[in-house]
């Protein structure tokens, strides 16, 4: 839904730059824990290139740094491998041994290693796999307690800087990814300003995970909830609340261009349920089409691959089945992201009129919905919607008192405008559909009364009060509720 005018303030203006135009295909992944066989079946199929593993400091040298098994690491990479995989490796977690404290609890694993024994392993890791592995991730989500129980400058002295200093000493074309920061609360902001202030110069790429809702899709979402975008780029400011800076926001203030990898997003969905595979797939569907606007993000591991059956964990794209056709029987989001694999956006040899996508931003998916494909091997949709905010020159626009975006990325009259905001701008700019579902809601939005004005600003405040929601988690690597606030 769209905001009036009223209750928009202080967003950064448009930069109309068409993008797309000559960027290299973006990346797509799936994350797959330590799986060597269905987990990698899965991304083999879905078509993507990619898996993000979990390569585990504490699976590796569990009782010193002089008795390292590789066995677990060897099998599953190679796997990978021979199945024509990328891998981007999270390397961490701390073993007791290199422990400097139970600090948080519940075993060594999120403990701030002691000095000095983190590079050191990350050194013996990259000299072993670097033929197979080019770009690793330091560590996995350290502003959470359960990943990480220190605080942000241990992350980088302990951590980060040794980490990638190791990365780059051993291997000197491969690629050092981080901080990998769940946008949960409003401290990942200040663990991202701290970490680019500080070594922004020792990361070739950043990431972090989104797990937010989009504003086309929940009307909670940009109000009384971040949504997706307002973790992305541009971040929520409403009446008297303002929200934590999102993600590029504190890249740009930092004045680091560099690529933006999101390493985790997805939504539960058991299978067999026909309304939450839906909402699935839907949810990869809108991350998708808003790479396509977006050159400077660079790549998405969606999270994840597989369910195990019994197990409760429903994030996959597949669930694990021995007797079924290829090992598992596949989800909604499986069959989307196959499709979505084939675009040529993303590296695929595929139609942009075949690939489950709105390329352009009309409402309107493939062959033969969209007016402007000829046939399904037709080579466009039509033109890319432009990039909301963000340009691809690595800059925030300019604010323009006439034109302004809400927090989903839509077009809206400005104060200059001469109006209070409810029409419709006509273009969807990064990643939203024009518009509210159509119906009742965009009337709402174009009337523009004091009265609905009113009844908004008391829902806001409301939900304001009652403060943020955190994440919980339950057994380790794999039991995270992930918040989509």
């Amino acid at each position: 839904m769209r905001f009036t005018t009223a209750l928009v303030t202080s967003l950064a203006g448009l930069l109309l730059v068409p993008a797309g135009l000559g960027q290299a295909a973006q990346k797509l992944g799936l994350n797959v824990h330590q799986s060597s066989d269905v987990g990698l079946d899965a991304a083999r199929d879905s078509g993507t290139d990619w898996v993000r593993i979990d390569f585990n400091w504490y699976d590796a040298q569990p009782t010193s740094a002089a008795a390292t098994d590789w066995s677990r690491f060897d099998t599953l990479i190679n796997a990978a491998r021979a199945r024509n995989l990328e891998v981007l490796a999270v390397i961490g977690y701390t073993p007791a041994w290199a422990s400097s404290g139970d600090i948080g609890g519940g075993g060594a694993q999120n403990d701030v290693p002691t000095a000095g024994s983190f590079g050191p392993f990350v050194t013996a890791a990259v000299n072993r796999y670097k033929d197979r592995v080019t770009h690793w991730e330091i560590w996995n989500e350290p502003n959470l307690m359960q990943f990480f129980a220190g605080t942000p400058q241990q992350y980088i002295d302990r951590i980060l800087v040794p980490g990638a200093d190791a990365v780059h000493a051993a291997c000197a074309t491969c690629k050092v990814i981080g901080p990998g920061l769940a946008s949960v609360g409003g401290e990942y902001a200040t663990w991202m300003d701290m970490v680019l202030a500080q070594a922004a110069a020792k990361l070739d790429i950043v990431s972090g995970h989104i797990y937010a809702a989009f504003t086309v899709d929940d009307a909670a979402a940009g109000l009384t909830k971040d949504s997706f975008f307002n973790k992305l780029e541009l971040h929520r400011k409403v009446l008297l609340y303002e929200g934590p800076l999102s993600y590029r926001e504190v890249m740009l203030a930092r004045g680091v261009d560099k690529p933006f990898w999101l390493t985790e997003t997805g939504r539960e969905a058991a299978i067999g349920n026909t309304s939450a595979e839906a909402s699935q797939a839907l949810l990869y569907r809108r991350v998708l089409e808003a790479m396509l606007t977006r050159p400077w993000w660079d790549a998405t591991f969606f999270y994840e691959a597989f369910d195990e059956p019994g197990s409760g964990y429903t994030w996959g794209v597949v669930m694990h089945d021995p007797a079924a056709a290829g090992g598992y029987r596949p989800k909604q989001a499986f069959a989307l992201l196959t499709k979505a694999a084939r675009s040529p956006a993303f590296g695929g040899t595929g139609s942009a009129c075949d690939d489950g996508l709105d390329n352009d931003g009309d409402n309107q998916v493939d062959f033969p919905a969209d007016s402007n494909c000829a046939s399904a091997t037709a080579p466009s949709e039509g033109a890319l919607p432009v990039d909301a905010g963000v340009g691809v020159d690595g800059s925030l626009a300019t604010p323009d008192a006439a034109v302004m975006v809400d927090d989903g990325g839509n077009v809206i009259p400005g104060p200059d405008a001469g109006t209070t905001g409810g029409s419709d701008a006509g273009t969807r700019a990064g990643g939203s559909s024009s518009g509210c579902s159509a119906g009742a809601s965009g009337a709402a939005a174009g009337d523009g009364g004091a009265a609905a004005a009113g009844a908004l600003a008391a829902l806001l405040l409301g939900a304001m009060l009652r403060g943020s929601r955190r994440r919980r988690c339950g057994p380790w690597r794999r039991g995270c509720d992930r918040d989509r606030a």
